[in-house]
Formats: C-alpha cells, structure tokens, sequence
C-alpha cells in the first residue's frame, strides 16, 4: 500500500513538468499569441516569419508575414 502511494506521488510531482515541456512549441501559424505579443514578430521551428496580430474575433494570433 505504501509502495502505491509513493508512487502516485511522485507521478503526480512529475505530472506538470511534462506538461510544461510539451506545450512549449514555439509559434506556428495559426496559434494563439499571447496579448503583450501583439505586433511583433518570431519565426517557427522551420524558418517562416511570424506576426502576432488580432484576427477578426480580436484574438491574438500568429499569421504568416
């Protein structure tokens, strides 16, 4: 019973930390951006020009420039 709960633990201390890593891609066209981000520009992981601008809902998004 012991050994369960050790366990369970630790796979829930380990649990955010593999979120974290996964949700850290980068831009890429299409994706959200975060508010502070708008106007500026990034590129993706293959090398394409990226701005953060509002779409037509007033959302933040990365569009290809």
């Amino acid at each position: 019973m012991r050994l369960v709960a050790v366990s369970l633990a630790f796979s829930l201390l380990a649990a955010p930390a593999f979120a974290r890593r996964s949700s850290s891609k980068g831009p890429r066209a299409g994706g959200y951006c975060s508010k502070s981000a708008v106007g500026t520009t990034s590129t993706d992981k293959k090398g394409v020009t990226l701005e953060c601008k509002a779409d037509g809902r007033g959302r933040a998004r990365w569009t290809r420039k």
